[in-house]
């Protein structure tokens, strides 16, 4: 790593200078004794590690950095990289330095200096940046980067990390996972110096927020007499619910949100499984709460393996394996998880779609395999979910990925009966990209192959009923991303504009049959479909509304000339109705109000009833 010193006013140019025009070093020595006095303003600093991030939020994030003597700490920030107009500074002298930012805008991009109040220690640039997480909710493509057991400092692990960063091309990385042992041998500090921070990771640590988990060698296996665990110190993790979910009060387990993703992090090493046990019934109470539409878990130690450990072991070393295939898992099943993520053996092993899967190897059965094929979409169908109504118990997929610095040898019973794809003798990271109802996972070998990938998708082929006015056009998108074949039309494309003139049924079909979406599209009589402004508010119309094209984020009016309550919903194409919260329940002078700040482009209908009688009303919003 390469020690920042910033020093202030002329002693710094002096030096500069004389170090670009290759002067004597006796120049320099003068230059040192004629600004003793700067040399005691400030004490000359050297950036030990980082900066790295950590608990990112839609509205705020930590930095989180390493000096090698005591000083204050200042954070410059701002969304330009030469207007960095904001700060933020704590005047505690220490070594480690910790900077939350507050206030601030979600999914934006905002660039930052780390330092004192005398000097900057790590300058902006167009890679030293974060990224605040989006509202929660929020459907958009989001990417993952996992790794296991990779702490090595070695060439292996600098091939799998250089191999991602490659196959990555510069994309912004949403989040890192860690899934523990992350510093060999003993998650020692100074092993994760060497493992973590110094010429290792800092490239992507500048810019991306570390999720981990820790393993058994983050607590030095307990060795007797050993320190305690570096990894709480180095890391600051969620405790009270900061990034969603429920407060676990502690950093050794804990959940956060990202857009439609909810994620699980356990400690699978030194926390009790037991129905009892303060982990397990936090996470009951956690999932319990969770509304987001994926559930990504992921720990330490595999409940399936035949690796370098051996999940059918319940002896020393290995007993975590089969107490967390046992205790753990039926729980996240019923919750209806998507994915779990381990390391711990030094393999790769990617399962079939699994569900009740509780006993050892050889009690498997073939109704706990749900889905037996690849899931490696086009090639073949995608794993396929659906989870709308209930979630409980639709498939999970497991991968242990505990080679992104070691490999080994595999135990008896190699490879273990639910895995598809396995492999003991490469290294490699795993990338999961979540778009929408889509989820994808490969695993990228240090190599630069991709070696394993699969897809799940949930809640395709679905059947659609959309309403529309003579000449109105309509976008038709499938339930599930990528290119279709429409009947009647014959055209393959992602969506299908077509024009109502006469109630038609649609069909937008997957190319292998995997999927089928249906489209039935219904003309409305005329009267719906007559819009109204207050040039023709009359008594015989008592309500108008206006403007009925409007971009989003106008206020419709609609101006009520009658005596009576007002009711009136908003409703889609597709006979939807909208949340409450675009209704403003007041009124002004006979007029009320309907937001429309979030509602997407399309054609919506107003249904209105006053004094006995009904009316609907179309109105448009435009991007």
């Amino acid at each position: 790593m390469i020690a920042r010193i910033f020093l202030p006013g002329i002693f710094a140019a002096s030096l500069t200078l004389c170090a670009q025009q290759n002067l004597p070093a006796v120049l320099l020595s003068d230059v040192l004794q004629n600004n003793t006095s700067a040399t005691q303003e400030t004490e000359m600093l050297a950036l030990k590690r980082g900066p790295y991030l950590q608990i990112g939020t839609p509205t705020s994030m930590t930095i989180k950095w390493e000096t090698d003597v005591n000083s204050d700490s200042k954070v410059t920030y701002g969304t330009s990289v030469s207007n960095l107009n904001l700060q933020v500074t704590n005047s505690a002298q220490t070594k480690k330095h910790e900077i939350q930012i507050t206030g601030l805008n979600a999914a934006t991009v905002y660039y930052y200096t780390i330092g004192t109040t005398s000097a900057i220690l790590s300058s902006a640039s167009a890679t030293q940046y974060f990224k605040t997480s989006p509202v929660t909710g929020t459907l958009n493509k989001f990417r993952f980067w996992a790794i296991g057991d990779a702490g090595t400092d070695d060439a292996n692990q600098e091939a799998v990390r250089d191999a991602f960063l490659t196959y990555n091309n510069g994309q912004h990385i949403d989040g890192w996972i860690m899934l523990g042992d992350n510093a060999y041998n003993s998650g020692f500090d100074g092993e994760y110096q060497d493992g973590i921070f110094e010429n290792m990771y800092e490239p992507i640590l500048e810019n991306t927020v570390l999720w981990p988990a820790p393993g058994n060698h983050d607590y030095n296996n307990h060795i007797p007499f050993s320190p305690s665990p570096a990894y709480y110190d180095i890391f600051t993790l969620p405790t009270a619910a900061e990034a969603g979910g429920v407060a676990s009060g502690t950093e050794k387990y804990y959940s956060y949100n990202y857009g439609n993703i909810h994620f699980v992090v356990l400690d699978s090493y030194d926390e009790g499984t037991a129905a009892t046990d303060p982990m397990v019934q936090w996470l009951q109470n956690d999932l319990a709460a969770n509304t987001q539409q994926w559930l990504i878990a992921y720990f330490h130690h595999p409940p399936y393996t035949k690796g370098t450990h051996d999940s059918d072991n319940p002896n020393f070393l290995d007993g975590e394996l089969p107490e967390i295939r046992q205790n753990i898992i039926p729980i996240l099943e019923s919750f209806g998880v998507d994915l779990v993520l381990n390391g711990h053996s030094h393999v790769y092993e990617r399962s079939f779609q699994l569900d009740g899967h509780y006993g050892y190897s050889n009690q498997l059965q073939p109704s706990m395999i749900l889905d037996n094929t690849s899931g490696n979409y086009p090639t073949v169908c995608p794993f396929q979910k659906h989870d709308l109504t209930n979630k409980s118990h639709k498939g999970t997929n497991y991968v242990v990925c505990g080679c992104s610095g070691k490999n080994g040898s595999t135990a008896s019973g190699w490879p273990h009966p639910v895995m598809y794809n396995y492999d003991n003798t490469v290294f490699g990271s795993m990338i999961i990209e979540v778009d929408g109802n889509r989820l994808d996972a490969k695993f990228i070998t240090s190599t630069n192959t991709i070696a394993d990938e699969f897809t799940i998708i949930k809640n395709a082929s679905k059947k659609q009923t959309l309403y529309a006015c003579p000449g109105d056009q309509l976008v038709l998108k499938p339930s599930w991303q990528g290119n279709v074949e429409w009947f009647p039309t014959l055209a393959t494309t992602d969506s299908l504009v077509v024009t109502a003139s006469v109630s038609t049924v649609y069909f937008a079909n997957e190319p292998l049959g995997c999927m089928s979406d249906t489209f039935l599209v219904n003309i409305l009589p005329t009267p719906p479909c007559v819009t109204t402004s207050l040039a023709n508010h009359s008594a015989e119309n008592r309500v108008a509304v206006f403007p009925t094209i409007a971009p989003a984020g106008t206020a419709i009016v609609l101006q009520y000339n009658g005596t009576g309550q007002l009711l009136f919903n908003l409703f889609d194409v597709s006979g939807k109705m909208m949340k409450n919260d675009f209704i403003e329940a007041g009124q002004n002078n006979n007029s009320y109000f309907i937001k429309t700040e979030g509602l997407e482009a399309g054609i919506y209908f107003i249904s209105l009833q006053f004094n006995g009688q009904s009316e609907t009303k179309k109105i448009i919003i435009t991007n």
